[in-house]
């Protein structure tokens, strides 16, 4: 008789088991620029002939529509800020807003008529469905506009749409709390959200994180964009074809590099000799007559530093051993309301080619639960091609995070019973 009731129930164990999905649901946020944006137009004025002044949701970021209007599109995204209301506002007729949010079609590509050219998480969604999980049902995504700090997206109700996504999945999972995968800024985002909700919450809620390529504090390479440009090294691009939103969209100081681990280092310098450490980035500012961005990064420098402990489990992966940007030097004499030219001199250092090896160490201050994994040569975005890393984020999510349902947990603590009778 106990041999029968052992099998029953270890039939009934099994059963469970396959009906039960293995793993936590997973969020996944892109980085800087990797989220796809669709816009909205009721304007009485544009810039030009070329722009359009009114049209329903339609991709602005970004699509081959929207990339052959370049002056259309800077001005679309531009966005203005009120120091004395601490207020982000878009132009004047233009709505933004994030494409797709809890699906995958605003981070499978940048532009999602292209996504074999433009393909940022895709590489990683098709892995992980190929490992079982499926859109809406255990896999989501979590686009914002990441033009915005944290700040910025919190005040607009992003995370309010954020906080309902994750308690959408954890419920549609049968309580399994959620994991969230971000990339580069992603996990900026991540870290703001995280520190803002109640520790009940967390613990009901939030499995863990997934930090991929993060610049815990900031980069040196951001600086650039606000300067004078930066181009990605795209070849004919001009340097500062991007520089209007560069130089004035919020997310820029955000990541700006913090004191904590330059301290004294002079990171940006003049031909008339014009020094600046991290400690003169509002400085810098205002002598580059970037007023806006000045009062922008009063607000926006310590919403995630010091980087903050958290009582979650932490997986941090990023590469090394990429020739990255560790100080630029101008060849102008000072700083003015001209925009100088690229940089005629970069100083280089460790790092992923993006963020300063320094930065992404900055992890294990989350706290003693974070795992490092790191990937000699693996590049800031192209680690969500790395084969290595795409393992071991596979592995992290189907094994490491996998987690038993309660009522297997019982079913397992009664079987030792059955096997001392009969």
């Amino acid at each position: 008789m106990g041999y029968l009731l052992r099998a029953c129930w270890l039939a009934l164990f099994l059963a469970i088991c396959r009906a039960a999905p293995a793993h936590s649901p997973v969020i996944l946020l892109p980085g800087l620029a990797g989220s796809v944006l669709e816009a909205k137009l009721n304007r009485t004025e544009v810039p030009s002939i070329l722009c359009s002044k009114q049209h329903d949701w339609e991709v602005e970021w970004l699509s081959l529509k929207a990339a052959l209007r370049p002056q259309c599109l800077l001005d679309e995204l531009t966005i203005t800020y009120d120091p004395v209301t601490k207020s982000y506002n878009n132009q004047e007729g233009i709505e933004i807003r994030p494409y797709d949010f809890g699906g995958l079609g605003g981070i499978y590509s940048i532009d999602p008529d292209l996504p074999g050219f433009t393909a940022t998480y895709r590489p990683i969604i098709e892995k992980l469905k190929d490992a079982g999980y499926t859109e809406n049902q255990d896999l989501f995504g979590a686009p914002y506009d990441f033009r915005l700090a944290g700040d910025g997206l919190e005040s607009s109700g992003h995370f309010d749409k954020m906080r309902a996504l994750i308690e959408h999945a954890v419920k549609v999972n049968d309580g399994k709390p959620a994991v969230l995968v971000a990339h580069s800024m992603g996990c900026l985002v991540s870290l703001y959200f995280i520190t803002r909700q109640s520790a009940d919450w967390r613990f009901t809620y939030l499995k863990g994180l997934v930090a991929i390529s993060a610049p815990w504090e900031g980069s040196i390479t951001a600086l650039k964009g606000s300067i004078s440009g930066d181009n990605f090294d795209i070849p004919r691009v001009p340097h500062d074809l991007l520089r209007p939103i560069q130089s004035t969209a919020p997310a820029g100081p955000w990541l700006f590099p913090t004191p904590d681990i330059w301290q004294d280092k002079v990171v940006v310098e003049t031909q008339g000799g014009d020094q600046y450490t991290a400690k003169d980035i509002e400085q810098m500012l205002r002598d580059l007559h970037l007023l806006q961005q000045a009062d922008v990064y009063e607000v926006t420098r310590d919403l995630t530093y010091p980087v903050p402990l958290l009582d979650l489990q932490v997986y941090c992966l990023y590469g090394y051993g990429v020739e990255t940007d560790e100080g630029y030097l101008y060849a102008v004499d000072h700083f003015n309301n001209s925009v100088p030219p690229a940089p005629s001199k970069t100083q280089h250092g460790d790092g992923d080619g993006t963020v300063n090896l320094a930065s992404l160490q900055a992890c294990t201050k989350l706290g003693p639960q974070v795992v490092v994994r790191t990937y000699k040569g693996a590049e800031h975005t192209e680690i969500l091609t790395n084969d290595d890393a795409v393992a071991d984020l596979l592995d992290i999510l189907t094994e490491d995070f996998r987690t038993a349902p309660g009522i297997l947990q019982r079913f397992w603590g009664m079987l030792p019973n059955f096997r001392t009778q009969g």
